[in-house]
């Protein structure tokens, strides 16, 4: 699958990069790829691998990029946080805490103090190689200083760099979850509730608002209704902004949430009903939604569900990483919800288009890196965690039956799995200069 869609052709490398495709005659070693898809490695813009001061993620760079290299993701670009009022000093941690990355690697920088200084430090930052940013509009912060996060826009804006938005509105929320807490429903069972699709649409109409106002590229992370689609549809009218979804919205519902083991799957936003479920599907086949990010941030079966939390309590987040481009190849391409073509848009080509990579990465293009996935299309299994590379211990996907795997993934030249054999190792990962989007 190449920019200019499919052929059958042998592509030939040279040391870490795509050298040709076509007739590309003798080389020193061959990998039989007949009866194959060879895709681009996938490209994840959304994930929390690197470690805080207070919190060290289940899934680390080691062992997240092990499954994501095992699931055919070669590129990661995961959040870390300002430190101290510092972008830098959170940018210094991310890039500590890869050097046990086994996939090349970037950042998004999540900004919790816009302050004057902080917005100071963007252009830098940029010129290293680090254009982007991630906002959370539903903390109260977001709500207390929320002029200095239109200038922390507007200088992202000036210094071409992308910025990530969370997009819920704190006041429905809290007011929401304030709500169900006084009346007693702190159970999980009420977690959709405390988060409803009009805090998303409300969030999104404002994030596209700021996006107009400052000129900034806009990325809106985890869309998950019917309802946020439309304002995003609408905002691509107005303002530079690209929309995200993630696994969760494509093939799970609310009633998830009837569960006993509920606690499982709280996200955020939470998951919604099955009309959302054929939206999101429709808005990634016609283009409204540009990608599709896990999100990855797994925490224990036993901190999920563990006695006495309530439903704001349960720490958000699923492991998505291995399952990423097997899943939406089995349900998206062999049910004809997405074409092939569009499933290598949405995972390798339009993320690294975003997040300012490509064409060195997100293609099978001559001089693009040589990260290749050979996908078997015919490759049944069940999922099961214990057959995973996570560190979790559960997979929200538990049992599910999926058709197309990959066999063997190449990062920059060298075969990172081979069928089952994760053989990159810790520190085999680069880091990826980032640039403005090109879109």
């Amino acid at each position: 699958m190449t920019p200019e869609g499919e052929r059958r052709a042998d592509i030939a490398i040279e040391g870490e990069r795509i050298s040709g495709i076509g007739e590309v005659g003798l080389a020193s070693r061959e990998i039989d790829a007949r009866g194959k898809l060879v895709l681009p490695g996938c490209v994840d813009l959304h994930t929390h691998l690197a470690s805080t001061p207070t919190f060290k993620p289940l899934d680390d760079f080691e062992h997240g990029t092990r499954a994501a290299i095992a699931g055919g993701v070669t590129t990661v670009v995961s959040m870390v946080y300002q430190e101290d009022g510092s972008l830098g000093r959170g940018i210094e941690r991310g890039m500590r805490d890869a050097e046990r990355s086994r996939a090349d690697f970037a950042f998004h920088v999540v900004v919790t103090d816009p302050s004057e200084a902080a917005r100071a430090e963007i252009p830098r930052l940029v010129r290293d190689g680090h254009a982007g940013l991630k906002v959370f509009m539903v903390t109260p912060r977001f709500v207390e200083r929320r002029d200095d996060y239109r200038l922390l826009l507007r200088a992202a804006s000036e210094a071409d760099a992308l910025v990530a938005i969370h997009a819920e509105d704190h006041a429905i929320v809290a007011a929401r979850t304030a709500a169900l807490h006084a009346s007693g429903r702190t159970g999980v069972e009420h977690f959709p509730e405390s988060r409803p699709v009009e805090a998303e649409v409300k969030a999104v109409a404002e994030a596209v608002d700021l996006a107009a106002a400052t000129k900034a590229a806009v990325y809106l992370v985890h869309l998950s209704s019917r309802a946020a689609l439309a304002a995003l549809r609408d905002g691509k009218r107005r303002a530079r902004v690209f929309g995200e979804t993630r696994p969760l919205y494509l093939y799970l519902t609310r009633a998830q949430f009837d569960r006993p083991d509920a606690g499982l799957w709280v996200g955020q936003p939470p998951l919604r009903e099955p009309d959302d479920v054929a939206a999101v599907w429709s808005g990634l086949a016609d283009g409204t939604l540009d990608t599709v990010g896990t999100d990855h941030i797994p925490h224990t079966r036993a901190a999920k569900l563990a006695p006495g939390l309530t439903f704001d309590r349960i720490p958000p987040g699923v492991s998505n990483l291995e399952t990423l481009l097997p899943m939406l190849y089995s349900e998206g391409v062999r049910k004809g919800r997405l074409t092939l073509a569009r499933l290598v848009e949405v995972l390798a080509m339009a993320p690294a288009r975003i997040a300012g990579m490509y064409p060195r990465k997100g293609a099978l293009a001559a001089g693009s890196d040589a990260d290749i996935v050979i996908f078997d299309p015919n490759a049944r299994r069940a999922i099961h965690a214990a057959d995973l590379h996570s560190a979790c211990d559960y997979d929200p996907y538990e049992g599910w039956d999926v058709t197309g795997w990959p066999e063997v993934v190449l990062l920059r030249g060298e075969v990172a799995f081979q069928r089952g054999d994760t053989r990159a190792k810790p520190g085999r990962g680069r880091f990826v200069p980032r640039s403005a989007a090109t879109w």
